[in-house]
């Protein structure tokens, strides 16, 4: 990357705003900063990472384009590892475009979107691991979300995999010494490689299994609220998001088609959905409104099942447990603000525990939260504890936990050590895809496509 050109980009988000930062990075970065700066006491030298108080001016025309604060960084000491230079003007859009222009027009481009955080990547300040958790960072929407992606971009994911590799290393060193050179007396210990192939096997399948849990916490789960008409669904979704989303109305049928949103519990985002009454359908188009909702069942996550505690229990009721009986599943009993009918026998009866709420007078609802939490992550998610929240970390960690069980059946069946040199090196090869030592030209394009410019 030494030869790489300068780019440059506001780094700040667009609109108004107290300050804006537009960033270069690249061999030319301070040379065109100074082409452009002027302190009050002209300077000739400025020490790194030390703001200086001065005025963006056009060179051609002597215009003042803005009072700013500019800072020059000496390489390696920053986060590209090559000279970055930054420009800390008033937030205005104007100011900070013509800014932006005087620096292209003396050498720089416009940066790509992801540039900069993929220079500090191709540089080896960061792995690619690394590298996303900086999107993840941005992108944060709680703080359990905040917390793993600080995790993970201090290195501590980045270290298991390292450690990973390290254990297969060691492994293949012996066994190409024994390929490589047959006729010498090197002793190996195969009882230790199988028992390290075996934990280090067992300590994947952890991280593997634990992407639900990482997937609560970035992307978040599904959770479909369902009962007969009227039993108050949509009163539910509302009183949950703390706003009026769903149609409320005494008519039976009124929610036709599913309403959707997402609230945040105990750091885990979840897509909570309302859905069309279960009943016999009036017409086509509630009709499949009820379809949808059929269809639906088998992808989500978690039921809220709903019953009307100032009702008796129904057929229309009976008909939707039998839909849901082996479904990860909260039974609710709401109204209760109204006298009570429903018979609670039947639930005891089948083993079910049940919330009882009033959606309309806000009874209830931290308890149904706190349910419907444990209910998802059953275990919890321990303090400190590592988990995987990347579809892509967790498809090439399976990768690697294949290649590994067939190095381990290769050990086991003392077949050719050619055949567990291979398995083994496919083993590391996918742990590279993780931290980017092997990752395909393509996906990290599409990885850094995804960052904004300026980052």
């Amino acid at each position: 990357m030494e030869t790489a050109e300068t780019i440059c980009a506001i780094s700040t988000p667009p609109g108004e705003g107290g300050i804006g930062i537009i960033r270069m990075s690249g061999q030319l970065a301070h040379s065109i900063l100074k082409k452009i700066f002027k302190t009050k006491k002209k300077k000739s030298t400025f020490i790194s990472h030390k703001l200086y108080l001065g005025h963006i001016i056009n060179p051609e025309s002597k215009k003042k384009i803005d009072e700013v604060f500019a800072v020059f960084m000496h390489a390696p000491h920053t986060y590209t590892r090559e000279d970055i230079a930054e420009v800390h003007s008033h937030g205005g859009l104007a100011t900070q475009k013509n800014i932006l222009s005087l620096m292209m027009q003396h050498g720089a481009r416009l940066a790509e979107p992801g540039e900069f955080t993929k220079r500090a990547f191709l540089n080896g300040r960061i792995d690619l691991l690394q590298a996303e958790s900086v999107l993840d960072i941005i992108q944060s929407e709680t703080d359990e979300e905040l917390k793993y992606a600080i995790d993970y971009l201090s290195g501590t994911l980045s270290q298991k995999i390292k450690g990973f590799k390290e254990q297969i290393k060691r492994i293949i060193v012996e066994i190409e010494a024994l390929i490589d050179f047959p006729e010498e007396d090197i002793e190996v210990n195969e009882e230790e490689h199988l028992l390290t192939l075996n934990r280090t096997k067992q300590k994947i399948e952890g991280l593997i299994d634990s992407y639900y849990e990482g997937r609560a916490i970035k992307q978040g789960l599904e959770a479909l609220i369902i009962g007969r008409t009227n039993v108050g669904k949509s009163s539910l979704l509302n009183a949950l998001l703390l706003k009026e989303k769903a149609i409320v109305t005494p008519l039976p049928g009124t929610t036709r088609d599913m309403v959707e949103d997402t609230i945040h519990i105990k750091g885990v985002k979840l897509r909570i959905i309302d859905t069309a009454g279960l009943r016999k359908p009036k017409d086509i188009v509630e009709k499949e409104g009820i379809e949808r909702v059929h269809r639906k069942i088998p992808k989500v996550d978690l039921i809220v099942w709903v019953l009307d505690g100032s009702e008796k229990y129904t057929v229309e009721d009976e008909e939707i447990y039998r839909n849901i009986d082996d479904k990860n599943k909260v039974v609710v009993i709401n109204k209760i603000d109204l006298p009570q009918i429903l018979e609670r026998k039947a639930l005891q009866t089948r083993g079910l525990h049940w919330i009882e709420i009033s959606a309309l007078k806000d009874i209830g609802l931290d308890k149904l939260k706190d349910t419907i939490y444990e209910q998802l992550m059953r275990k919890g998610i321990k303090n400190n504890k590592t988990v995987i929240t990347n579809l892509r970390h967790r498809d090439a960690l399976i990768k690697t936990k294949d290649a590994l069980e067939r190095a381990i059946i290769c050990k086991e069946k003392d077949e050719p050590l050619e055949f567990l040199a291979f398995e083994l090196h496919e083993a590391l090869f996918h742990l590279g895809e993780i931290t980017g030592e092997t990752c395909p030209d393509e996906i990290l394009h599409d990885i850094f496509s995804r960052f904004c410019i300026g980052k």
